[in-house]
């Protein structure tokens, strides 16, 4: 039969797009398991009321020593929870997973590393180079779900590390490792598994080039937590998002930097995204973007340059490319700043990426920074531009507000009545902002 990877719909014939989903290109080929699989025992279940108030016995959660990995899971690891850690390969999974192995057994906790990539040594000369020394910490390599289940059974580890899922094949599916079919047979086998024992199973898997989790979509409706460790291979920093989580919330993230013993807690990241000496340049402007519950300070650069061609050249990156096209156009539209004849690059610094609303005001800003040859020094906006011109308020801009009178900016610039609170005896100045074309006059 052939499957959709998106939405699992299945089909008996191949057809270009999903008739459930919709999607294009989607539908691939999966044999059905062995037909000499053995049935599954029925047996009765108790069933239970909802329990009164006070009465059910809430789930002891493990803390790690990483308070970052604790909040983005829900205050600690619950026993019996199945977790997938994804995201593109080199940007640090297996080093985070070696050490929530490290962490957890310093509880006194028994954790266990099962690779289907990677050999003893080679997972050994990693753990050596993070300066995991534990004997709480065992590992072992095999790509046969079969082979890892016996060992298991075998075993009283309360924390069990799968790297990577997609290496993994059961002899009672025919199709190859990684297929679709492998894939959530695997994980299915590997969800009633820590639930019947108790035990925190975390999978590694990867993304595709679209940024999507390797294998079919209802592989997250699979497990209880799916986890998204972001970065770039060009900077040190991490950010660990909860795309889905049954045991806490999922608007919190964590903050990490990768360093040669493995990543650390960025617990206050204050500048942490913000090169200072590029305060007294012109083109360079400050902004504050929500990630998760957390308010961070961005830096956007924009160079304006006379374009030598009839068309001018619009360039963005962290940015959409869309986003500043829309902004260049009521920023011409709306104020004196005219862009006609510029060429317009836009960039996040650190490699970010964002396309919430709340850093309108400071990308227009770091444009008309530029375009007048003007620094912005100690000033930082928070806005949204809407198509009229108008600035508009934000989501979560008292956290943003609070987060740069902590950070002592001198002048924070805002869109018109809305009524932020200001702490007794805190000095700044607001500058309010109602329209575009207020902007240029005020900087």
């Amino acid at each position: 039969m052939f499957r959709c990877r998106e939405c699992g719909a299945t089909s008996q014939k191949w057809q270009g797009k999903c008739g459930t989903c919709g999607e294009w290109s989607t539908l691939e080929e999966e044999i059905p398991l062995s037909k000499n699989k053995k049935q599954a025992s029925w047996k009765e279940q108790k069933i239970f009321n909802i329990l009164p108030s006070g009465e059910n016995t809430p789930v002891a959660k493990v803390q790690l020593r990483s308070n970052e990995l604790n909040t983005v899971l829900g205050t600690g690891l619950t026993p019996g929870s199945l977790i997938l850690l994804s995201w593109e390969p080199g940007i640090g999974k297996s080093t985070l997973a070696l050490q929530i192995t490290d962490w957890f057994s310093d509880r006194n906790k028994r954790a266990i590393y099962v690779s289907a990539e990677e050999n003893v040594n080679q997972v050994s000369d990693r753990a050596n180079r993070l300066g995991i020394v534990n004997e709480h910490i065992r590992l072992f390599t095999a790509n046969t779900l079969e082979d890892i289940l016996e060992t298991l059974e075998q075993d009283a580890s309360e924390l069990i590390i799968i790297d990577s899922v997609s290496m993994i094949s059961s002899l009672d599916v025919t199709s190859q490792s990684g297929s679709i079919t492998q894939i959530r047979y695997v994980t299915e086998v590997f969800m009633e598994f820590s639930k019947r024992t108790g035990r925190s199973i975390i999978l590694i898997g990867h993304v595709t080039k679209e940024g999507t989790i390797s294998g079919p979509k209802i592989l997250e409706h699979l497990v209880d937590t799916v986890l998204f460790l972001e970065g770039s291979k060009h900077e040190d920093y991490r950010i660990l998002r909860a795309l889905k989580n049954r045991f806490g919330p999922t608007d919190e993230i964590g903050l990490f930097r990768m360093t040669e013993t493995g990543l650390i807690d960025i617990a206050n990241p204050g500048l942490e995204f913000v090169d200072q000496e590029n305060e007294h340049l012109s083109g360079s402007a400050l902004g504050i973007t929500l990630e998760g519950n957390r308010p961070i300070v961005i830096e956007i650069e924009a160079l304006s340059t006379y374009t030598k061609f009839g068309y001018p050249k619009r360039s963005a990156r962290g940015i959409p490319n869309g986003k500043i096209d829309l902004l260049i156009a009521v920023l011409s539209k709306w104020s004196d700043t005219k862009l006609e004849s510029d060429d317009v690059y836009v960039n996040i610094a650190r490699w970010l990426s964002i396309s919430e609303p709340g850093i309108d005001l400071a990308t227009v800003a770091a444009i008309i920074s530029s375009k007048k040859n003007k620094p912005l020094e100690k000033r930082i906006f928070i806005g949204e531009i809407s198509l009229t011109g108008i600035v508009k308020n934000v989501f979560g801009l008292q956290k943003r507000f609070d987060e740069a009178v902590k950070l002592w900016f001198t002048e924070i610039f805002l869109p018109k009545n809305t009524g932020v609170k200001i702490k007794k005896g805190t000095s700044v100045h607001i500058t309010e902002v109602g329209h575009i074309g207020e902007l240029g006059k005020k900087l």
